[in-house]
């Protein structure tokens, strides 16, 4: 006999998956039989100091290897692919809220900048860069900037 416990659990259990794939909806944009893969954005904070500019994106889990970072005529694109830490083999969620596979933000930064003084660092889970500002407006080139563990 079925327990009302485990039929309540189960409910719970396809609520959540239901939330999870509405909300991956939500975040690529495009029916999810029509996306060739789940993009999805780390939170991600930028600010500036009297000095730089410093982008901060909250990325758990990942090597300095595992990113890609170019600049190209002012926008900084940052990408990467989270893996999923779980054994491999069936599974049962009862919560699933940690996004994994591939991920990409491109960020404007302002034309006063210097492109060659890019720093990006990773530690304690956060991919920090930062961009030295300048004085004059800079060359349009493209950059690819090199991760270094924090």
């Amino acid at each position: 006999m079925v327990s009302e416990d485990s039929i309540m659990s189960e409910i719970r259990h396809l609520q959540e998956t239901m939330e999870k794939l509405l909300s991956d909806f939500s975040r690529i944009g495009t029916p999810l039989l029509l996306a060739k893969e789940s993009v999805w954005r780390p939170l991600t904070d930028v600010y500036e100091t009297d000095k730089e500019y410093v982008i901060r994106m909250d990325i758990a889990g990942m090597e300095p290897k595992d990113f890609s970072i170019t600049l190209s005529d002012r926008i900084l694109t940052i990408r990467g692919v989270r893996r999923d830490p779980t054994p491999p083999g069936r599974k049962h969620f009862h919560k699933m809220e940690i996004s994994v596979g591939p991920f990409e933000r491109n960020i404007e930064l302002p034309p006063l900048m210097k492109i060659a003084a890019i720093e990006a660092n990773y530690e304690n889970g956060y991919l920090v860069i930062r961009v030295l500002k300048g004085s004059g407006k800079q060359r349009s080139s493209v950059r690819v900037v090199p991760v270094e563990r924090g």
